[in-house]
């Protein structure tokens, strides 16, 4: 069996691997957060336009409810 010979790394050589991967490491971070901020403006978007309208339903049950007694109140009054 014959091995092959693979040249040693030399101390550079493996700094700046290391230096190289480190910056790798730091852009994919960054991505990272700044998709993370981006989802967390888009759920806050979101939320501001579900309390916006969030009136609308209560109000909905109200009148329902109102035109309800009212029509049983005047049915029982005959």
């Amino acid at each position: 069996m014959s091995e092959q010979q693979q040249p040693k790394a030399t101390n550079q050589a493996l700094l700046l691997q290391i230096v190289r991967d480190i910056e790798i490491l730091k852009a994919n971070s960054i991505q990272i957060l700044q998709t993370g901020q981006d989802h967390e403006t888009r759920i806050r978007d979101l939320e501001k336009q579900a309390n916006r309208n969030a009136w609308i339903p209560p109000l909905i049950t109200a009148v329902v409810t109102s035109i309800a007694v009212y029509l049983i109140s005047k049915g029982f009054g005959q």
